[in-house]
């Protein structure tokens, strides 16, 4: 028969050090709410079985702030305003009872409290965004409701059930008085003192074992060598700074022993480790320190021993030996590991909460029947090793755990054939028979360490520690080195990483965020330096909250005397109370600082207290640029550059009194009594103080980052200052690149076509020739493109550079490999392959297209650092790649190495925009972000890759001024004009060029006779040996006029059809080459039926005979209804041929009527959408054609056109600049560091 299976459960009591030591306030309350509802309980429990037994671990950053409860010294914000009466509560502090007193219903707590989930409910609903409307939200009643209910469900529910007064007012449930609180606040403070007696209580008796954690709970193998975290994970990305410091650890093991000691009477025998993370070296320093035993995860067994821990169907230990045994860890001390039953134990954790209590205790206790069964009689005892959190998981189950915990001790402590032990006791009788001489590193998270390391939140907290704790080291003499250090072992706690892993969202992250940058400011401050400015910025980035909002864009509010809040709509602003959040109070004259700018000037609004003193001097301070570096000035009062993150270079004071308010900007650096560098005046109106000072008088360079605090003092002592640490921060206007040295740029431009591999429209000659023209002027400059089945790798000799590229889509990877070639010039062509997606014949029309082209646009970036190439600007073109601006801003926007890239998108075809269903944005990704929802009906409600490029592309441009223009009104602008008109300010328009390589007719081998501006003359033998190929007659004085297009509407081919009749009937000769719809195919074939000597009609395309026409014609006719370049008349301008157009877009930017008195133009132009017009100018050139010498003027001025890439690649090196500043711009925008707990 089996003997009793040895049972121990081991609750795991923790929090983070929540106190601010400096200020002597607890920035948080749940040290004191977990004690009033979970640590006592869980002691006191024991009191009705006594023969159960189990195992405690207190963290001493536990122990330490229960102490500074006890000793009445120290007191948190959420106590004194639940302490305040409702209706004397200031605007601001009303706002944050609101907003962080109601908590999640998913807690129980909440959910079985019909008043207080009432008023939860009633918060998230209306969903406030500003103080004041938090403020307004609920009456007095309902706030003072709320103070009750917040602090009344965080008691124990047995105690609120056996106390007479709390039960009286869990009875009452609503429309408390503020007598009420008293007795509520009273009983938690009341349970908090009795924690740390009744554990020594438990202890005295022997139902419970003591065991400790290194003090502040790090992850000590990362203390020891935060690059440990690869020896399970080799993939992950370390911090930028190595951290290693073995004796950081060793120090918090030694420093929890003595407190353990001093506070329970005896050392401990065992360790926690945080996290459960262990690793050899921390196995070291374990044994170092006489510890006997620790405790970890049934995954780092499993990784240490190569194995894995099987479990069949009913999720039962398969080798019950290999868990359940304690190990012997060879050290030079004995020290002993025993490992959790991870299934069982998360089974309390997260499992049995959905069950009824004496349901889940049944169940348990089963379990543990199943794993005795199996055990073996002749071999050693076994011990099943529970180990799980004691507190947060209550907060799920009914009556905060107590009837579960009740029915599992009765069960459990009452079976012969179940034994609870402390580890101690079960080591000392049965020491362990297997050993280990080694570990990996890990923890209880995946038995891995990549929860606290390898985001990019994670590795910037573990940078800003490293630089921290070496100022330790620069500064061992201090007389505060000890409390520095201090605080830098606070940071070393392993909350704060777990937090900013980007899996795990408390609600309060921003607070998490601040409180870590807080402890290490702390330390700089103990040892008087000056904190780097990075501490002062968020790690998590918040979006807007009612604390705080980002600039939405430029404003430039008139200050005449009276406020108009629409111009301050789109400022970024602090409110001042919210800004606090859940950590100080707000007492001081400012309730609200708004900030914005224009291109001249900084804005800045100060909305005040009513009720504060005043009058009051205002100063705000700000940072130098390169300009004016600041020299450590001397400030007034007692304002502290150590909480600024800047040295002051500049100081505006503002006096305020009797309504008027005076400006004065002067050096911190200058002599008292020195003239000030600028004045000027704010407006007051009512409460509110609005001025604005120009850029130019604080001597900052485009670009750079302009800091300022406001401090107000009064008689000489500066009493508030805002923010309470770090600083706005607003970047200073301007083109970045004037007045500097040409910068060569790289630029990935981004193409679905790219000539000569693949070709539809003009996107291709654009994407093949630009990028030469780009390398010619000292760009790094290389092209993307899909690799399609149309395309043979070994005629383009590509070459694969990346193999097995993996590319997210919705939520699978799929592979690419990345081929490379050239394009003349040199220019580095990459190729995306993928047969699923590209291995067709054809480019476009398919009906999975939207996942085509966003595998491709993500493939695009994947390749990036592979290919260790991060451009400046990636440059995309029309719907296919126009995602890739949207991707960067929002998959890609903490990732340091793409957050820097701007974006510019070209239009080369508005009609054809990449409409599909809202499940595109689930292939790419974005559907946690939604539809763009700019408020034009018809972009609202679908997803248009085209205007999402748009509303996300740092530039956007057309391939024509002209173009720019029309498509902003209904006529062109194809339903997205109002969307246009919106970001009009990012709109450009620059005009194609020609490849001078390809179109050359002095070098052209497909002509019968070459040519150029000198020998113009000889370009008629192309013209008669066009005439001979076509079968028209060989006439030398008929002008011969080609048409080269797509035979659609938008070409005006309507106007042609509409004048035929009258073209056939002037002596000329028409010769058309193109393909398109059929009615205007049929009318060129009709009519070459019916004039074979005047007109030739080709249905199709052939690129030789295009070079023909080209070079062989006298004229060129390009009627287009809209045209955004064109690339005909281009073409036909460097070979001579006189350009007839029509008055629109790039036809309208690249052809300017001839005046034969000037003798300036270079082609035939006609404005109105009209056959009769287009008549009008052919009859014309006719007659211009009939005077040899002023045609042959006409084609020199044509052939003189610049019209190659070079002048249009300086335009597009310009509008890269402009993205980048404007990419700079809205990094400033979205994601200026003004979140509720940057400062």
């Amino acid at each position: 028969m089996a003997p009793p299976l040895h049972v121990a459960l081991v609750w795991h009591m923790h929090q983070p050090y929540y106190k601010d030591d400096l200020s002597n306030t607890f920035l948080l309350p749940w040290v004191r709410l977990r004690a009033a509802k979970d640590y006592y309980r869980m002691a006191a429990l024991l009191d009705a079985y006594p023969e159960v037994k189990v195992t405690f671990n207190l963290v001493p950053s536990l122990i330490d702030q229960l102490e500074d409860y006890r000793s009445g010294n120290a007191s948190d914000i959420y106590l004194d305003l639940s302490r305040r009466r409702a209706d004397e509560l200031s605007e601001e502090e009303r706002a944050f009872v609101v907003r962080w007193m109601t908590e999640s219903p998913s807690f129980r707590r909440v959910r079985d409290a019909p008043r207080y989930l009432e008023l939860v409910q009633k918060r998230e609903q209306a969903w406030p965004k500003t103080s004041a409307e938090l403020a307004r939200l609920f009456t007095d009643s309902e706030v003072r409701d709320l103070q009750v209910w917040f602090n009344l469900s965080w008691i124990d529910p047995h105690q609120a059930e056996t106390d007479p007064t709390l039960r009286e007012l869990v009875r009452k449930g609503r429309d408390f008085s503020e007598e009420d609180k008293e007795p509520i606040l009273r009983a938690q403070l009341d349970l908090l003192h009795r924690v740390l007696g009744k554990y020594q209580d438990v202890q005295r008796r022997g139902q419970a074992e003591l065991i400790t954690s290194p003090y502040y709970h790090p992850i000590l193998p990362l203390l020891c060598d935060v690059a440990s975290a690869k020896e399970t994970r080799p993939d992950l990305k370390l911090p930028r700074r190595p951290f290693a410091h073995p004796e950081d650890a060793a120090a918090q093991l030694g420093l929890a022993l003595q407190a353990h000691a001093r506070t329970f009477g005896a050392r401990p025998k065992g360790l926690w480790p945080p996290e459960q993370a262990i690793s050899d070296p921390v196995l070291d320093l374990v044994s170092a320190q006489g510890l006997t035993w620790l405790i970890s995860d049934e995954g780092l067994l499993a990784r240490s021993l190569d194995t894995t821990i099987g479990r069949d169907g009913e999720g039962r230990v398969m080798r019950p030996d290999v868990l359940y045994s304690p190990y012997r860890v060879d050290r030079q001390a004995p020290l002993s590991a025993v490992f959790r039953d991870a299934k069982l134990s998360n089974l309390i954790g997260f499992d049995y909460q959905t069950y009824a209590a004496d349901q889940a205790a049944s169940d348990l206790v089963g379990r543990l029947h199943a794993i005795r069964e199996r055990q073996d009689p002749s071999a050693a005892p076994l011990l099943v090793t529970l180990a799980l959190d004691g507190e947060n998981c209550w907060d799920f189950y009914e009556a905060n755990g107590n009837a579960f915990l009740a029915a599992l001790y009765a069960r459990i402590g009452k079976d012969p054939d179940l034994r609870l032990v402390h580890i101690s006791e079960f080591l000392a009788g049965n020491p362990p028979g297997r050993s280990m001489s080694s570990v990996r590193a890990g923890s209880w998270i995946d038995a891995s360490l990549a929860t606290w390391v390898g985001d990019n939140e994670h590795n910037q907290a573990w940078d800003l520690l490293a630089e921290t704790r070496d100022i330790l080291a620069q500064h061992k003499d201090s007389p505060a080195i000890e409390q520095a250090r201090r605080e830098v072992h606070i940071a070393e706690g392993s909350d704060w990483f777990w937090w900013f892993g980007r899996g795990h969202d408390s609600g309060m992250d921003v607070i998490w965020d601040n409180l870590y940058r807080l402890h290490l400011r702390n330390a700089y401050k103990l040892l008087e330096q000056q904190p780097r400015s990075a501490l002062f910025q968020p790690i998590v980035r918040p979006g807007d909250t009612a604390a705080a909002k980002r600039p939405e864009r430029m404003i430039s509010p008139q200050l005449d005397g009276t406020l108009d809040e629409s111009e301050w709509t789109a400022a970024g602003y602090l409110d001042v109370t919210a800004l606090y959040g859940a950590m100080h109070p707000p007492r001081g004259i400012i309730r609200r600082v708004w900030f914005g700018r224009d291109d001249a000037q900084l804005y800045l609004r100060l909305d005040l207290s009513a009720a504060a003193t005043r009058p009051a001097d205002l100063c705000i301070y700000f940072s130098g640029g390169a300009q004016q570096p600041a020299q450590a000035p001397a400030l007034a009062g007692t304002a502290h550059r150590a909480d600024f993150g800047f040295e002051p270079a500049y100081a505006l004071s503002v006096r305020l009194e009797n309504g008027r308010a005076a400006l004065a900007l002067r050096a911190t650096r200058a002599s008292d009594g020195a003239a000030p560098i600028w004045t000027g005046a704010a407006t007051a109106t009512g409460d509110t103080l609005a001025l604005g000072i120009p850029f130019a008088a604080l001597q900052h360079d485009p670009g750079e980052t302009l800091e300022l605090v406001a401090a107000v003092q009064r008689g000489g002592t500066v009493v508030e200052q805002v923010p309470p640490a770090g600083s706005i921060r607003v970047r200073v206007p301007g083109d970045i690149f004037k007045g500097q040295p040409p910068k060569p740029l790289k630029i990935l431009l981004v193409s679905a076509e790219v000539a000569p591999f693949a070709k539809v429209g003009g996107l291709a000659d654009v994407a093949g020739a630009l990028p030469k023209a780009l390398k010619q002027l000292g760009h790094d400059v290389r092209v993307v493109m899909p690799r399609y089945g149309t395309i043979d790798p070994e005629r383009y000799e590509l070459k694969p550079v990346v193999r097995d590229l993996p590319v997210p889509l919705a939520q699978q990877t799929i592979s690419a490999d990345v081929l490379e070639g050239r394009i003349s010039g040199g220019v580095p062509v990459y190729f995306i392959e993928n047969q699923q997606f590209f291995g067709r014949e054809g480019m476009y029309g398919f009906w999975d297209d939207d996942a085509r082209f966003i595998y491709f646009s993500r493939a695009a970036l994947e390749m990036l650092r592979p290919l260790n190439f991060i451009p400046d600007v990636v440059h995309v073109n029309d719907w296919h790649t126009a995602v890739i601006p949207n991707m960067l801003a929002k998959l890609y926007a903490t990732d340091p190495a793409y957050a820097e890239i701007a974006t510019v998108l070209t239009i080369h075809n508005l009609a054809f925009q990449g409409v599909f269903g809202y499940g595109t944005l689930h292939l790419a990704n974005l559907d946690p972000w939604g539809l763009i929802k700019p408020g034009i009906p018809g972009l609202d409600d679908i997803v248009n890759l085209l205007g999402r490029g748009l509303y996300y592309a740092d530039a956007v441009n057309t391939v024509s001024n002209r173009y720019a223009e029309e498509i902003l009104t209904a006529e062109y602008g194809e339903r997205m004009d109002p969307l246009l008109r919106l970001y009009r300010s990012k709109l450009y328009g620059i005009i194609n060029g020609i490849d001078y390589e390809v179109f050359n007719p002095a070098t052209d081998t497909n002509l019968a006779t070459r040519y150029d501006i000198d020998s113009i003359e000889r370009k008629v033998e192309n013209k008669l040996a066009l005439q001979k190929e076509l079968g028209l007659p060989q006439r030398p004085e008929a002008p011969l006029i080609g048409l080269i297009s797509r035979l659609y509407d938008q070409k005006g081919l309507d106007l042609i059809a509409n004048m035929m009749w009258g073209l056939m009937r002037l002596d000329l000769q028409l010769v058309v080459l193109g393909a398109g719809e059929g009615r205007y195919e049929d009318l060129f074939r009709v009519n070459a039926r019916d004039n074979p000597q005047k007109l030739s009609a080709t249905i199709g395309f052939k690129p030789v005979l295009a070079q023909h026409i080209y070079a062989g014609s006298d004229m060129f006719l390009m009627p287009s209804r809209f045209e955004p370049c064109g690339l005909g008349q281009l073409i036909s301008l460097r070979y001579g041929t006189i350009p007839i157009v029509r008055a629109t877009g790039g036809l309208a930017d690249t052809i300017h009527d001839w005046d034969p008195v000037k003798q300036t133009g270079n082609g035939f132009v006609f404005d109105a959408y009209d056959h009769w017009d287009l008549y009008a100018q052919v009859v014309r050139a006719l007659e211009n054609f009939r005077q040899p010498s002023l045609w042959r003027t006409l084609q020199r001025n044509a052939m003189m056109s610049d019209v190659s890439w070079a002048n249009s690649a300086l335009q597009y090196v310009r509008l890269y600049q402009r993205a980048m500043t404007n990419h700079e711009e809205a990094r400033e925008y979205a994601a200026a560091p003004t979140g509720p707990y940057t400062w």
